[in-house]
């Protein structure tokens, strides 16, 4: 036998891939599809986040869970009555610990938030 035939060999190599797995871990609960021009998106919050709004009309939606994680939306979110909030300047806290967020994103790229207690 020669030299260079005694080290070939192969072993078969099987990968697997898996897709649209959800974490819970970190807030996403679920994806729903409403229409193919929307998707939707919601999360449970727990204790608290804030609404700030920045230059151009956007508002950014932030909460820690275990890491800080930020949103950003096209317009004011629609907020429940039941749900307190303390706004400062160009800053809405959210004071109720347990809310459900729900993002609503279109085809044309905007995005709407709808904030309500759990």
């Amino acid at each position: 036998m020669p030299k260079s035939d005694r080290f070939k060999f192969s072993i078969p190599v099987k990968i697997i891939l898996q897709g649209d797995w959800e974490m819970r871990l970190f807030g996403k609960k679920k994806e729903q599809k409403l229409e193919e021009s929307e998707s939707t998106y919601e999360y449970e919050i727990f204790g608290g986040f804030t609404i700030i709004k920045k230059l151009g009309g956007d508002y950014e939606i932030s909460w820690k869970s275990p890491n800080v994680t930020t949103i950003r939306v096209s317009s004011m979110p629609v907020i429940s009555g039941d749900v307190q909030v303390k706004q400062e300047g160009d800053e809405i806290k959210v004071l109720t610990t347990e809310c459900k967020l729900k993002v609503v994103m279109n085809k044309e790229g905007r995005t709407e938030a709808y904030i309500s207690k759990i």
